[in-house]
């Protein structure tokens, strides 16, 4: 009877342990995303981002709305993805909850570059560990009085040039820091310069080397040409003497 009732509190206490569980479900954040201009963002991308790069997207119905499910609670980035423009905030998961982005009432970050278009990374202060990355000639909203990082590469190679950084203008600002770092609360127009040299760089002594040995092929090129007619033009003469002593020999012996 003992052991009966032992193992009954078992499976109870199995069962306790389990439901919990059993029940607990992904969390489930429904979104409602009002474009730059104050209407519906429809038709878009929205993804969420977590932590350690993993991405879980929909897109949003003719009223901005989308669900989306993601594994766990925490810290993700949200960004949804306009016409020629990107909205980027930050939401604290905790469970199934309901939250509206608005781009309209976010100042938006206007990232341009010359000489070429390149690709920069930017990340939000709530998680720093985690930069996303986009080209420049785009605009991004994100929440006012939200700190971001924007980080532009140092080199680019696109053959056959090669893009050098030269500094970041933006607002009354201007560095050399290929980093900058900015809370926004107002539009701003974020401007990173590159130069633009040859890829392949000859230092002067390739270029003289380069310069003989073309010079020396050409020079190839012209004696064996002139050669070669020489010789053809000497087979032709050989052979044209070749058919006149063929005639000659045949005119004696119809004389005989």
């Amino acid at each position: 009877m003992k052991a009966f009732v032992v193992l009954i509190s078992m499976l109870m206490i199995a069962l306790a342990v389990a439901m919990p569980i059993a029940l607990a479900q992904d969390p489930v954040v429904s979104l409602t995303v009002i474009a730059p201009n104050g209407s519906a963002l429809a038709n878009a991308t929205v993804k969420l981002i977590d932590a350690s790069g993993r991405e879980y997207s929909n897109t949003t119905d003719t009223t901005g709305e989308v669900n989306i499910t993601v594994p766990a609670t925490g810290l993700y980035y949200v960004v949804a993805y306009g016409q020629g423009y990107y909205v980027l905030s930050v939401l604290n998961i905790t469970g199934d909850i309901s939250a509206t982005i608005n781009a309209s009432a976010m100042p938006a970050i206007n990232v341009q570059s010359t000489e070429a278009s390149v690709e920069f990374s930017i990340a939000r202060s709530e998680i720093s560990t985690l930069a996303l990355k986009f080209n420049t000639n785009t605009t991004i909203y994100t929440d006012s009085g939200k700190t971001v990082t924007l980080e532009f590469p140092k080199e680019i190679l696109k053959f056959p040039y090669k893009y050098t950084f030269q500094k970041i203008v933006y607002d009354t600002t201007e560095t050399t820091n290929n980093t900058i770092t900015l809370t926004p609360t107002a539009n701003t127009t974020i401007t990173a310069y590159y130069a633009r040299t040859y890829y392949f760089v000859l230092p002067t002594w390739a270029l003289i080397a380069l310069g003989v040995t073309v010079f020396v092929a050409v020079g190839v090129v012209w004696f064996s040409t002139r050669a070669a007619k020489h010789v053809v033009a000497s087979i032709r003469d050989d052979f044209m003497q070749f058919v006149k002593r063929k005639r000659f020999v045949a005119s004696k012996e119809d004389e005989w």
